[in-house]
This record gives C-alpha cells, sequence and structure tokens, in this order.
C-alpha cells in the first residue's frame, strides 16, 4: 500500500512538543488539536519522542490526532528509542523494528499510515531491517514503509531490497542541499523534509532567506509562512514537516498552503538558496 497526503500542505511533527524542556502533555494536545482544526495534513511522530514515565508519550499524542479526524496520516518511526532523562539508543535489527511497530500499531489503535526506519544513517547493513519493515507492511501491521535520515547510497540499497512508500530527511531552507528531495522526485518517491526552518539551534530563517524575508515584511505576512510556500511551490513531491511549539506558529505555518506564490517570490526564494549554494 503506497503512502499518499492529500495535497500540498504542511505535516506536523510533535518531537517538540514531547521532548522540549518543560513539554507538557495538555499543551501538545492543545497545538495538536489546533493544527487538526487548521487542515494539517499529517502527524509525524516517533516510538523515539517518549518521556522518561511513558515509553509512547508521542504516539499517545498523535493517537488524539486520529481520534479527532479519524482519516489523518499517521507517520511513525522504529529502531531509535529513549534510555532515560537525556539518553537515547539506536537499534535497526528485525526484532526491534517488529517490536516497535507492534507498539505502535497497539498505541494508535491502528495499523500506522507510514512507519520509517528512524536512523537509517546508523545502519551499516539494510538488509534485515528493510525487509522486515516489508514483512510489516506485506501483513498489515503497517499500511507503507521507508527510510528517515538516509544517504543516497542507503536509498539505492533500500530500493534493491524492497520498494520504499517514502523518505523523511532534514531539509533545512538556504542550508542543506536538495540531492535526496531530487532523489526521490526521479524515484516517484515522496520526500518528508523535516526542519525546513533549520532547527532549534539554526539561526533565524530570515538570515538564511533574506530576500524572502524582505518581501515577507513588505506584504505584511510572516517568513516562514512565506518560505513555506515558495518551497511548496518550487519543490513538488515534498512535504515541509514542522517542529512549532506554539499553536500561533503552527496556524501560521499551515497558511502557507493558502499563500499565493508569484513571480517574485519565487524569484526571491531562488535566488536565496542559489546565493547560498543550495539551489533546488
Amino acid at each position: 500500500m503506497s503512502f499518499e497526503l492529500p495535497g500540498p500542505g504542511v505535516v506536523l511533527g510533535i518531537a517538540s512538543l514531547v521532548l522540549k524542556e518543560n513539554a507538557t502533555i495538555d499543551h501538545a494536545l492543545d497545538v495538536v488539536h489546533a493544527a487538526v482544526d487548521a487542515g494539517v495534513l499529517a502527524i509525524d511522530t516517533a516510538r523515539a519522542y517518549a518521556t522518561v514515565d511513558d515509553d509512547a508519550a508521542g504516539e499517545r499524542i498523535a493517537q488524539a490526532a486520529r481520534e479527532q479526524s479519524p482519516g489523518i496520516p499517521i507517520i511513525t518511526k522504529a529502531g531509535h528509542f529513549r534510555l532515560g532523562r537525556k539518553a537515547w539508543d539506536s537499534d535497526a535489527s528485525a526484532e526491534r523494528v517488529r517490536a516497535d511497530a507492534l507498539r505502535s500499531r497497539e498505541v494508535l489503535g491502528a495499523p500506522p499510515s507510514l512507519l520509517l526506519l528512524h536512523r537509517a544513517d546508523r545502519v551499516d547493513d539494510l538488509d534485515a531491517p528493510v525487509r522486515e519493515l516489508a514483512a510489516l507492511r506485506d501483513e498489515g501491521v503497517v499500511e507503507a514503509i521507508g527510510l528517515s535520515n538516509a544517504t543516497i547510497e542507503q536509498l539505492d540499497q533500500a530500493r534493491a531490497i524492497n520498494e520504499l512508500d517514502a523518505v523523511e530527511n532534514r531539509f533545512a531552507l538556504g542550508i542543506d542541499r536538495a540531492t535526496e528531495y531530487r532523489y526521490c522526485v526521479d524515484a516517484g518517491i515522496p520526500f518528508l523534509a523535516y526542519a525546513p526552518f533549520g532547527g532549534p539551534k539554526a539561526d533565524p530563517l530570515a538570515t538564511h532567506v533574506p530576500r524572502v524575508a524582505a518581501l515577507a515584511r513588505a506584504r505584511g505576512v510572516s517568513v516562514h509562512r512565506a518560505a513555506l510556500a515558495a518551497m511548496l511551490d518550487a519543490m513538488p513531491g515534498a512535504w515541509p514537516v514542522i517542529g512549532s511549539t506554539r499553536v500561533e506558529s503552527v496556524l501560521d505555518s499551515i497558511a502557507a498552503a493558502d499563500l499565493e506564490v508569484d513571480d517574485d517570490l519565487r524569484r526571491a526564494f531562488a535566488d536565496d538558496l542559489r546565493s547560498r549554494g543550495v539551489g533546488l
């Protein structure tokens, strides 16, 4: 079963809603419910998005979105997990991938829409985990499978073993090259682009896309909304996965799908990326 999202738009990643200092489940639920009401396309979670006391905190939050909107796709990830307050580990064995998938299905109450191997970058040999992912898809434990944090070489290796339904890699605007995105477009694989604003430790987005920022100011919209709109326009087959933790920021990003993109914004976006050596 392939993985599809209903048109261009934004996916909400909930890592920071669980893992950020002083995060609370109540606040996370407020953000998720507001995002679903505003038309977010999917929820992105992982087995690793856990609290010290609850190994499935992130997936329980995602399940709340599914209860609110039964058809909303839930993306989760296997093979990476929390050990303690500030400790995580990875295990891409077939046994761990299967155990994670079964736990995800249990918590979500239904098969995850997409199960990704979370830290492909930490795996030397993808044969066993990819075969296990494919078996889980064939058995109906999950609906679709893919890799996260994968190199081009790993994508080639995985696709030689079995079909991938999606890929999720970091694509920070003005920072990361679009190599994996272009690979996925050529292969017809949906590309989920997490951390489009650079992540919590990055410099402000306006410093990465200054031309877009100037245009956004002149038009009275946020640089985040303008940049996401330009990204959706310039990168068909890519879906940004935002990690905002404030309701207002999440709603602003979701609104990017409805922002008109004209030639001036297209040009500003292309020039910003090209000037930083990361043009599409």
